[in-house]
């Protein structure tokens, strides 16, 4: 048996379901209630029959007649004239008439009328319809005027109007003619840069040979496309339901040059990288080569698409349907990639009215809403416990301490999972060494981070509740790539005239010395609780996404030290040279400024 296929349904021909003869009339079985002219083809019928001069006319303009003069069998809904607009139909294009109108009404095998019915069938197009009734019949809620008009090779019922033929979401975005009036011109062309269409030999209806080639009577094309899996959305199936954001060419240009703009690669991007050789750690300057236009084109366009697609199963986008679910409310959107969209009601507030496909809706925008820190630019975090951040740890012993019963009142655990919190503990070697911890900050985007360093005192162990921490003094080193490609240093220091005069006043140490000056203005840390110190603002010129390889971290690294000197007995008595640290934040600006936006409200 042949199944007739056209948008990509099947991805893999082994996964067909081919059903058994028991399933469908044979084609040339001729069924037992025959007249005259089941004698005769589905086409000479059709031509002979007065009441279908106007399907008829359709038919042998979209070259499909000769298919129906075959030993094929079909099963032939046809429009009676007068109950549909021929001329809309002859205006169109030859394949979208065969698409939407031909295909649209007919389907393999033979679907009869006897009794009571009630069948979903699958048009030579994809679409599916439905055909019931007992005695009377609809196709597609149009009534049956003439039931089971036998032919040689098939089966014919007349119709009182036309089945409505809807595209699904994938044909519209990449047919032209479907989405003319709707300005999505970029983002049909960034799927159909991600096409492939072959010809389904074993799906067509063989021809004759002509000029010792094989022809079809009726070509099925199939088409595939990279992005279905990627985006994890069969968009190109019927028997789905999804709603996909599509934004117009100029809402295309606003969304991809932000989003580009955080992708900002060079060519050459140099890296600060660590190698631990026994109880020695040597550094070295390594180096990614890359075609940054490439990367910056490729991931621009796939963020800018991959969070516009939702399926209507998934219980975060119930409320598309009008049934929010009680656990995820009305607002959370969850994409068909597994990212939640924690604006889900301006993004589908500032759509177009919906516009129906055969497997969802289609919500066209000039603007799309959808939050940089959602998708493309989130917030990132460094856990100084994992051994892949750490780069560098010296002149200490370094221990992972795991807190099995973390006291609420100094950490708040209330994202945190796991009942056991962990931090990094870097102990002095020696009563004159001075513990240095680097980490690495991989995946940083080409933009403005807060960043943010977690300090916990010893007595976050509800067990140990008179334990004491004393604070450090410390400054913090970021080592990056500028954009011409050189590696360079920013120390991030405390220059708050209230944190310098206030040093200075209580210990009297002149800036005569570097040392002194970067001690004046280091950093100190609240122990009373889990500090969350933010060290300062800082715009990386170039990104490192995805610049990380099997044997190199291409990425910036940060570096917290104690300046102070520990011949003075001052300062060593107020403060520890340990480093108690859980990890580093690096948090978008964009994001800090939305956040406080909402706190003023």
């Amino acid at each position: 048996m042949k199944k007739n296929f056209y948008i990509g349904i099947v991805m893999a021909l082994g996964l067909m379901a081919v059903p058994s003869c028991t399933d469908y009339h044979d084609y040339n079985t001729e069924e037992p209630d025959a007249i005259p002219s089941g004698n005769q083809t589905l086409w000479k019928n059709i031509l002979q029959n007065s009441q279908l001069t106007d399907f008829a006319f359709l038919l042998q303009r979209s070259g499909f007649h000769t298919a129906l003069d075959t030993s094929h069998y079909y099963t032939v809904w046809a429009p009676l004239n007068g109950t549909f607009d021929r001329s809309r139909f002859e205006a169109m294009g030859q394949s979208a008439l065969l698409k939407q109108f031909v295909k649209n009404h007919i389907a393999n095998y033979g679907h009869h009328a006897s009794g009571t019915i009630a069948e979903r069938v699958m048009m030579l197009n994809e679409k599916s319809y439905d055909f019931a009734g007992t005695a009377n019949y609809k196709f597609d809620d149009v009534e049956v005027s003439q039931a089971n008009l036998p032919s040689n090779n098939g089966i014919m019922h007349t119709l009182n109007g036309i089945a409505n033929f809807y595209p699904n979401l994938y044909e519209f975005v990449t047919d032209s003619v479907l989405n003319a009036d709707y300005n999505i011109k970029k983002l049909m062309n960034f799927f159909k840069k991600n096409e492939t269409v072959y010809l389904d030999e074993d799906a067509s209806v063989v021809g004759p040979i002509v000029d010792g080639r094989q022809t079809y009577v009726d070509s099925v094309m199939v088409t595939e496309n990279t992005l279905w899996s990627s985006l994890n959305a069969r968009i190109h199936n019927e028997d789905s339901t999804y709603t996909f954001i599509m934004p117009t060419d100029d809402c295309w240009d606003v969304s991809y040059d932000k989003i580009k703009a955080h992708f900002n690669y060079i060519n050459s991007t140099k890296a600060q990288m660590f190698t631990v050789n026994g109880t020695t750690t040597t550094s070295s300057e390594v180096t990614r080569t890359i075609d940054a236009s490439e990367w910056k084109d490729s991931l621009a366009s796939l963020y800018l698409t991959s969070n516009l697609i939702f399926s209507h199963s998934n219980d975060y986008n119930k409320w598309l349907d009008g049934t929010p679910s009680p656990v995820y409310g009305s607002d959370t959107l969850r994409s068909t990639t597994r990212v939640k969209l924690s604006n889900g009601q301006e993004i589908v507030t500032l759509t177009d009215s919906p516009l129906k496909m055969s497997n969802g809706y289609a919500r066209v925008t000039d603007t799309l809403a959808i939050l940089p820190w959602d998708t493309y630019a989130p917030e990132l975090y460094v856990p100084a416990t994992s051994s892949s951040y750490q780069a560098r740890i010296y002149q200490a012993n370094a221990s992972r301490i795991n807190v099995q019963y973390p006291d609420p009142a100094i950490v708040d655990l209330s994202e945190n999972r796991s009942s056991t919190y962990s931090y990094m503990w870097l102990e002095a070697t020696g009563s004159s060494r001075k513990p240095e911890f680097t980490v690495y900050l991989p995946n940083v985007l080409s933009t403005t981070y807060n960043i943010y360093c977690i300090f916990v005192p010893e007595k976050v162990d509800r067990t140990k509740p008179d334990a004491v921490t004393l604070p450090n003094r410390v400054i913090f080193d970021l080592n990056y790539c500028d954009a011409k490609g050189n590696l360079q240093t920013y120390t991030f220091l405390d220059e708050s005239e209230e944190n310098i005069n206030a040093f200075q006043e209580k210990y009297k140490l002149s800036e005569s010395t570097a040392a002194n000056r970067n001690t004046i203005r280091a950093f100190s840390n609240d122990t009373s609780k889990v500090d969350t110190l933010l060290i300062g603002e800082f715009t990386f010129p170039v990104c490192y996404y995805g610049l990380n390889t099997t044997s190199a971290n291409i990425c910036p690294n940060i570096k917290v030290s104690s300046p102070m000197s520990v011949t003075n007995k001052s300062l060593m008595a107020d403060f520890t040279r340990d480093l108690r640290i859980a990890g580093f934040i690096l948090k978008p600006k964009e994001l800090v400024e939305y956040e406080e936006t909402k706190l003023n409200k």
